[in-house]
């Protein structure tokens, strides 16, 4: 009685792995694959002829994909699973991976100016750090705190500007594209000039320099700041 449960039992087992391997026998070309993952690449044979794609090239990587078949269809791999439609696969070997394209907008003119101002307030304390440790006299030439507020201001609604201007002179032709970028640089040199003139009649004693510490303090501070701002507002940073 059990001899004869376990002679059923193997047979039902034998039957399941017959099921497994059933194949179509399309001339014997992917013999061994399941029904299934057979017609998956019989098919996709068919696609890749009608597209014209090169023999050589069609063959290998058919054979390729065969011999990966037969392997991970011991797991109960199927085809469209691992390489999805036969349509999608042939024209990802036609054509290859899409190409990501480049975004051509940039973010919000304020999202801009503040996530420059942010990079230029942080390499002005980085530089007014270095300056003070090494070249004391040389930071109290530079200027102090307001110079460092102004200078980060000016060159963060600068560069926002610029990116901006530089994104619309790309749509022009010719020598009008180069005249239209060499004036808009001209412009923010030109402002960047003044802004500097201006800042030099605040007197000393107003416009004081911090000690090295206070401004290695506020570039941390700064980073931590752009970090959380380009967090929450998930923007696209054009510097880095």
């Amino acid at each position: 009685m059990a001899e004869s449960k376990r002679n059923e039992k193997a047979a039902q087992q034998q039957q399941a792995r017959a099921k497994a391997v059933e194949v179509t026998m399309r001339d014997g070309k992917f013999s061994g694959l399941t029904k299934r993952n057979e017609d998956y690449l019989f098919h996709l044979d068919k696609a890749l002829t009608e597209k014209n794609y090169d023999r050589e090239q069609k063959e290998q990587v058919l054979t390729e994909m065969y011999q990966e078949l037969k392997e991970k269809q011991k797991q109960g791999v199927v085809a469209t699973k691992l390489y999805g439609t036969v349509t999608e696969k042939a024209e990802l070997i036609v054509n290859g991976p899409k190409k990501s394209e480049a975004p051509t907008e940039l973010p919000k003119f304020w999202i801009l100016a503040l996530d420059n101002g942010l990079i230029m307030f942080i390499m002005f304390c980085i530089m007014y750090t270095l300056l003070g440790v090494f070249s004391p006299k040389q930071a109290d030439v530079s200027g102090g705190w307001i110079t460092l507020l102004a200078t980060s201001t000016i060159a963060g609604v600068g560069l926002a500007f610029f990116y901006r201007s530089m994104l619309s002179a790309r749509k022009e032709k010719g020598k009008k594209r180069w005249i239209k970028t060499l004036l808009i640089t001209l412009e923010l040199i030109l402002i960047w000039i003044v802004a500097f003139g201006v800042i030099a009649f605040i007197p000393v004693s107003i416009n004081r320099t911090m000690e090295p510490i206070v401004y290695a303090i506020l570039a941390g501070i700064g980073y931590l700041v752009r970090r959380y701002l380009k967090k929450k507002y998930n923007f696209r940073s054009v510097m880095f």
